[in-house]
């Protein structure tokens, strides 16, 4: 007896917030594994997945400040010429999220300052370990 083996269902990751009231509209990279330090805890502190979580980072278009531009030199007599000059915008990196990939809890964060702007509750299937006595605490 021959058996087709069905392919698992894709799996649909947590959608990441298109647009920061901030900085506008964002696009995000792929997730790829946090990098490891020895200082930083690589696990996920809810549901204790060792590790690494996954990381992307989103990108904004930014417009920099006019800037003044000397187009003339000063000589004797004259003074320097100068026009302000518009720099060309351009796509930074001005968000990172955090993701664990067993439970899915993630967090977004603003890169100025580092204000978490987006959470992500972790599914709870898979973000609370089994216990004996299924009781959680």
């Amino acid at each position: 007896m021959v058996t087709s083996a069905e392919p698992a269902p894709a799996r649909v990751l947590p959608a990441l917030p298109d647009h920061d009231q901030e900085a506008g509209e964002i696009r995000w990279g792929r997730w790829e594994p946090a990098i490891t330090a020895s200082h930083i805890d690589p696990a996920c502190p809810t549901c204790a997945f060792p590790g690494p979580l996954s990381t992307v980072f989103g990108t904004t278009f930014y417009t920099p400040e006019p800037t003044m531009v000397r187009v003339r030199r000063s000589q004797p007599g004259q003074r320097s010429e100068w026009v302000r000059v518009q720099g060309k915008p351009y796509w930074c990196k001005t968000h990172y999220a955090v993701r664990c990939p067993q439970c899915d809890e993630m967090r977004v964060y603003r890169r100025d300052d580092w204000v978490e702007i987006h959470y992500r509750p972790p599914t709870t299937e898979r973000a609370v370990p089994p216990t004996d006595d299924n009781v959680l605490f």
